[in-house]
């Protein structure tokens, strides 16, 4: 596939082919981007299918980039203009997905790796949420906390695996 969304070679069903704008828009659009992965994971799906997105309820999320958590993209059919547009319309530089309403999650990160990553990051929020309803319901981490959450991943990062005798 081009950037441009046409076939350079091999084969790409019709059904498949319908989804290939939404994610030539995330790297035509975002530089950072070197990989765009669509799921229909079951937790997350749920939310997107009734419209609402995914708080930050879990800490994975702060510190991966969602500590405003998923947003949710409003429907256009499959593939089409509206669609691309309103995922545009939701998605702002640092977010790495959205949620997808009535469809699924569109993830886009600089790796592939990434990408897998923040999306069962994104799934294990979503069933978190889930299953906290038995319990009177998710609570959000309090904004000043995302913030600690991050930079204390970020102190993690920095330091690196040192061994203690360094």
């Amino acid at each position: 596939m081009g950037l441009d969304g046409k076939l350079l070679e091999g084969q790409l069903p019709p059904i498949q082919g319908a989804v290939v704008a939404m994610h030539t828009a995330m790297y035509q659009d975002r530089p950072d981007v070197g990989c765009v992965v669509h799921t229909h994971s079951p937790y997350a799906t749920a939310f997107a299918v009734a419209n609402r997105p995914i708080d930050c309820w879990i800490e994975a999320l702060a510190m991966f980039g969602l500590a405003d958590g998923v947003p949710v993209a409003a429907y256009g059919p499959r593939g089409s203009e509206e669609a691309v547009s309103k995922i545009r319309l939701v998605v702002r530089p640092g977010l790495p997905a959205v949620l997808l309403a009535n469809h699924g999650v569109l993830v886009f990160h600089r790796t592939l790796e990434l990408a897998i990553f923040i999306g069962g990051v994104i799934e294990e929020a979503a069933q978190a949420a889930i299953n906290a309803v038995a319990l009177g319901g998710p609570v959000e981490i309090p904004g000043d906390m995302r913030a600690a959450a991050l930079q204390r991943a970020m102190a993690f990062d920095t330091a690196g695996t040192k061994t203690a005798r360094g």
